[in-house]
């Protein structure tokens, strides 16, 4: 659906509201059931929606749409637990220690009900490339495919099974912790390892960040999401909502302790802000006060982040040689038709793909320099 800025921007406004909670049910925005799901849809936030509407007790048309939408989240939601239990008992067989990341692991702590947490693929961290590569071969025994690269300055593979004729799941196999040299080694390996919580519930085995390398990895991720014009969805900042909510005292030291010797105060501020924008104060203000007065050094700007060429020019710099820059550079600049067909379209030709990213890469050069000049 196509939606003016000003109408999207109303519809985010009341879910937002809706997911907060509050009083009463907030009034809608002009706009039509179908629409609102619509929009829930592409924020992440169909169940949660769906669980507030039906604690405030909504009726009519709006509360049987959200509800028939959210018992097919639920649906995918425990076939993506059957098919991660299915991952992690295969692991286990082969003594290859993983960590849970994102909504992957959010949904199994961080929420009331796993499917409150939509996510549409499962991300594993591993100790190395070597150990990501061996697994992607075993992996096609229960119907992975090996997927698209994006070269050798990535720090994923994406693996894809087809769990249905219409369903598609994706693996994200990551031997860093994010897929953009600026992040990816932005905290200490051995210490994530260290600290992993156990996530029961979900197998024997599997293990998740603790809750303050969460909160800096979904800072990272969101980072990331605006770096490459994916944006801020309502999901990924409830998810820094929540976590704010969750740290206890003890762990938000460790937190501005971790920011201010690995430099990622201005992400982790950014965030916070972000979310208190949409779902109020969360986290402690003598924590905002501190993060805001700590210099950013050599990290990065927590207010640039949505400026496509700083954020290259801080990729680059985290590279450790030349070489490595100019690698990078060239399999930004000139994906493995693989990589191309995935964000452009797998029904493209090779020309139309191409041409599909000298206008992307027109038009973010194009915006960067707007901004550079107001």
């Amino acid at each position: 659906m196509d939606f003016s800025l000003p109408v999207a921007d109303a519809g985010r406004e009341w879910l937002a509201a809706l997911i907060r909670g509050g009083p009463s049910l907030p009034a809608t925005p002009g706009l039509g059931a179908d629409s609102l799901l619509w929009l829930a849809q592409e924020e992440g936030v169909v169940s949660l929606a769906a669980e507030r509407l039906s604690a405030w007790g909504s009726d009519g048309d709006l509360l049987a749409v959200f509800s028939a939408a959210s018992r097919r989240e639920v649906a995918l939601a425990m076939l993506r637990h059957a098919e991660c239990q299915q991952l992690l008992a295969f692991l286990r067989e082969r003594d290859v220690p993983a960590l849970l990341l994102k909504g992957s692991a959010l949904a199994w702590w961080l929420y009331p009900a796993p499917h409150q947490r939509e996510c549409s693929d499962i991300d594993l961290l591993l100790p190395s490339r070597h150990v990501v590569d061996s697994l992607a071969r075993d992996l096609k025994a229960l119907g992975y495919d090996l997927g698209y690269t994006q070269g050798t300055r990535a720090y994923e593979r994406v693996c894809r099974k087809a769990l249905s004729p219409s369903l598609q799941l994706d693996l994200d196999l990551h031997w860093g912790l994010n897929n953009a040299p600026v992040f990816a080694d932005a905290l200490p390996t051995q210490a994530l390892w260290d600290a992993a919580i156990p996530l029961p519930a979900l197998a024997p085995n599997a293990r998740a960040l603790a809750p303050h390398h969460a909160l800096l990895h979904a800072c990272m991720h969101r980072a990331i999401n605006l770096y490459t014009g994916v944006g801020d969805r309502l999901k990924w900042l409830y998810d820094v909502h929540l976590l704010a909510l969750h740290l206890q005292p003890e762990e938000w030291q460790v937190l501005q302790t971790t920011c201010r010797e690995r430099q990622l105060a201005g992400v982790c501020l950014s965030a916070l802000r972000a979310a208190e924008r949409w779902f109020g104060p969360a986290a402690p203000a003598a924590v905002l006060d501190e993060l805001g007065s700590l210099p950013i050094g050599t990290g990065v700007d927590g207010a640039r982040l949505s400026d496509w060429r700083y954020m290259h020019r801080m990729n680059l710099r985290a590279l450790p040689s030349t070489w490595a820059r100019m690698d990078w550079l060239v399999r930004k600049l000139f994906p493995e038709t693989g990589h191309l067909r995935e964000m452009y379209g797998a029904d493209r030709s090779r020309m139309g793909l191409w041409w599909a990213r000298v206008r992307q890469l027109g038009g973010r050069l194009a915006l960067s320099g707007r901004r550079l000049s107001r």
